[in-house]
């Protein structure tokens, strides 16, 4: 009984390692892609590829095929854009992709939604916070609202800062602001040694499909986020020895006040043009970003990380697997 599970947004970086990780899994993977299709989709086992528009509800609900689960990982991840867009994309398509039928909702939220400030060891019980003037998280915690009051079962991730092999978003930005710059740079009191909560795109996989595969999450959230800790210093320095290794950076930190007068214009000019990417960094929603200490605790995930590891090596017996599992052995 080969488990079907439709991820949407599956041609981006999280998508399509997530469609990796079900593949590797037994599950038959009905893969939505709206533009550029990657190669590596072509070639994968149990996946099929559908194009199309998440945020087209008439072509969504068409579908008359069955989900055991359906994972939605499209979504709009930006520190600038208008409201109007990440509404379309980041909550609008939660308001009915929840009525196909299916047994699981998998909802890819972000660690945003905690509010972007100091934090020590918050959890999955910290209180969600909207960052003022941007409306990414805005519309993420919109979303987790609706499908806590409308979806009967459905299970919330929340990544941190997301990397890896492949990733040409976050790890790109750094390489381009280094490429340019002859210093590390840093605001406010922190100086570069708050923590960067960086969390790897395999364990971001892995607990989609540990959520999809056990009930220990249903009506859960559970925050994906590596258990080593590394400072932002740190993590510039990673990207400026793979990338510059001849180069020597220097640590520098400005006052705050100078960051945000320099993100506000960031901000400004690029929101003003109507541009995908920042005219240059740090954006107003960057430099808190980059300038807080953003420390989550991983338990929630290193359980489900444990539950994989648990079926991997065989370790459950028939009677102690959710009845809906059984089907793969």
């Amino acid at each position: 009984m080969q488990k079907k599970v439709l991820v949407t947004g599956a041609g981006g970086f999280i998508g399509l390692n997530t469609v990796k990780m079900y593949s590797k899994y037994g599950f038959k993977v009905f893969a939505l892609v709206h533009n550029n299709i990657p190669v590596e989709l072509y070639s994968m086992e149990n996946v099929e590829i559908i194009q199309g528009d998440v945020t087209s509800r008439d072509f969504m609900m068409q579908f008359d095929k069955r989900f055991d689960v359906i994972a939605h990982v499209a979504g709009l991840a930006s520190d600038i854009g208008s409201d109007e867009v990440f509404r379309k994309i980041n909550y609008e398509p939660v308001t009915y992709l929840y009525e196909l039928p299916k047994e699981k909702f998998i909802y890819i939220s972000s660690s945003d939604v905690y509010g972007i400030k100091d934090f020590t060891d918050a959890d999955e019980n910290t209180p969600l916070t909207e960052f003022p003037k941007n409306s990414y998280p805005k519309y993420k915690i919109m979303s987790e609202n609706f499908l806590r009051q409308n979806c009967g079962n459905y299970v919330i991730i929340r990544p941190a800062a997301v990397w890896g092999e492949g990733d040409k978003t976050l790890e790109k930005r750094v390489e381009d602001f280094l490429k340019i710059s002859p210093f590390i740079v840093h605001f406010g009191k922190w100086k570069g040694t708050n923590r960067w909560p960086l969390a790897n795109v395999e364990n971001v996989a892995k607990t989609v499909v540990a959520a999809s595969m056990f009930d220990d999450f249903d009506r859960q959230a559970v925050t994906v986020i590596d258990p080593e800790k590394t400072t932002i210093d740190e993590y510039y320095r990673k990207i400026a020895a793979k990338y510059f290794p001849d180069k020597k950076f220097l640590s520098v930190t400005l006052p705050f006040w100078v960051g945000k007068v320099i993100g506000f214009i960031s901000t400004t000019v690029s929101n003003a043009l109507k541009l995908k990417h920042p005219v240059y960094d740090p954006t107003f929603y960057a430099l808190h970003h980059v300038s807080s200490n953003l420390d989550f605790s991983s338990q929630r995930m290193l359980e489900a990380l444990q539950l994989l590891e648990d079926y991997d090596n065989n370790r459950f017996t028939l009677s102690k697997l959710p009845l809906k599992l059984q089907g793969f052995l």
